[in-house]
């Protein structure tokens, strides 16, 4: 889906590239993540919303390019074809901004981050940690991403803030991966 009057083509260099990603098959309750792209555009070109930045910045078909939707498929084939995505939008000099899907999809987005910012950290505000070395069985589960990106070394560090529930096996994880936790009972503005 692009923006009226506008393509789904490359975006240029030092623009943000808007990237649907309508992906929920990793979701282990319910679906409703991969319709998000097309909710949040219908919302973002709507008659009520506004093209402009406070300092008059022309946003909507200005700094920001809609990049279209992701045609992910399913399990590991997904993952590739979003990173892919989200890969060439970076090398063309893009910002991206990924919209929809289950947590899952933050796996191959922060590979496609790594592989041009090596030295990445994270700052994560969920009320889970998202670490589950696999979650029913599935390694690619919306409860497993960060593990995957810890394990794979490719972040040197995840702040976590906000997390409300760990059991034991996410413990050790977080030990394991040396994450830093800010709880919500920790937690005061």
């Amino acid at each position: 889906m692009t923006a009226p009057g506008g393509s789904a083509g490359t975006a240029a260099v030092g623009r943000v590239a808007l990237l649907g990603v309508p992906l929920d098959e990793n979701s282990s309750l319910l679906r409703g993540p991969a319709q998000a792209p097309g909710r949040v555009r219908e919302v973002l070109y709507s008659g009520s919303s506004s093209d402009c930045a406070e300092d008059g910045t022309r946003v909507i078909g200005g700094c920001l390019h809609d990049a279209g939707d992701v045609a992910p498929g399913t399990g590991e084939r997904a993952m590739e074809e979003i990173e892919r995505r989200a890969s060439d939008l970076l090398h063309d000099g893009s910002r991206v901004v990924a919209v929809g899907g289950d947590h899952s999809i933050t796996w191959p987005l922060v590979r496609a981050h790594a592989r041009r910012f090596p030295d990445l950290a994270i700052l994560q505000f969920d009320a889970h940690p998202d670490l589950y070395d696999d979650f029913e069985g599935n390694r690619l589960s919306h409860a497993s991403p960060l593990a995957r990106v810890m394990e794979a070394g490719l972040a040197r560090r995840l702040v976590q803030v906000g997390i409300r529930s760990t059991n034991p096996h996410l413990r050790e994880q977080v030990e394991r991966f040396g994450v830093e936790q800010v709880t919500m009972r920790d937690f005061s503005p």
